[in-house]
């Protein structure tokens, strides 16, 4: 890396999931990616990796953030995790998992904002997070779907000092993209009927793919089923999809990247 993640960057992707074997024979045969196991006290925690960069992570519901099947979580970096951590819960969050010093890595927590969705907050030390972006397999982008667009985008300002950029999406719905200075962070989308409306509010993790019609055909393979779109989008066509447990995960087809890089990456793949 040139240079470390800006406090406030979305720097890692989990899965929390009550079937963390399952999840990680779809994904990897999906995705591409290889799969070794670390350990988080008693837990079992599974890195995937894209030609050696570690590139996402599955748990174990059972084990860890309170029991419960959580989904993909957004982790965002922080300089001071327990400040951090207060302050998300003082603005109206609820903490699900406390500080927990992970080794080979850095401490990481999770809350659930005052929508319902779960995210996490992460001070990186020997791991700073993703080691690839916006390449085929790899995280290229964070959404939060939400009915409640303008005060998740206050809570979340509140919390990093974001500014935002306000857009259409591809779908002609308000789109809200999360800013650090000149660098788009995350967006927010404002669900509409349109979309699956379900409260809570949820963070969507976007994986690259070299072709969105042959991944959706793998999915389906797979055990998992397409969801909304396809899309066509200014950065690439994209669908939600659902793995075969039910958790929601988006795939684009990338054209370019929709946040840059501060480290090597593949070249993005696109047909």
């Amino acid at each position: 890396m040139s240079a470390p993640f800006q406090a406030g960057e979305a720097v890692w992707v989990e899965l929390c999931t009550t079937d963390p074997d399952a999840a990680t024979a779809f994904y990897s045969s999906l995705l591409g990616w290889s799969v070794r196991e670390e350990r988080i006290g008693s837990a079992v925690y599974r890195m995937f990796s894209l030609n050696g960069r570690d590139v996402a992570g599955i748990s174990d519901a059972a084990t860890l953030h309170g029991g419960r099947p959580r989904g993909w979580i957004t982790y965002f970096a922080v300089d001071d995790i327990d400040r951090a951590v207060h302050q998300a819960v003082a603005l109206g969050g609820e903490l699900v998992s406390v500080p927990r010093y992970l080794p080979a890595a850095g401490t990481g927590a999770t809350i659930v904002d005052p929508f319902g969705a779960v995210f996490g907050l992460y001070q990186g030390e020997t791991r700073a997070g993703v080691e690839a972006l916006n390449s085929v397999g790899a995280l290229c982008w964070n959404e939060l779907n939400t009915g409640e667009p303008a005060k998740s985008v206050s809570y979340y300002q509140s919390l990093f000092h974001f500014g935002t950029v306000q857009r259409e999406s591809a779908t002609s719905q308000l789109y809200t993209v999360l800013m650090l200075g000149d660098v788009p962070v995350a967006g927010v989308l404002e669900l509409d009927n349109e979309w699956p409306n379900r409260l809570p509010s949820k963070w969507i993790t976007y994986f690259g793919v070299a072709s969105l019609s042959e991944a959706l055909s793998r999915v389906v393979d797979l055990g998992g089923t397409p969801g909304v779109g396809p899309v066509d989008s200014p950065h690439g066509r994209l669908q939600l999809v659902r793995d075969p447990v039910g958790h929601a995960v988006c795939l684009i087809e990338l054209k370019d990247g929709l946040r840059p890089a501060n480290f090597p990456t593949d070249p993005v793949v696109t047909t």
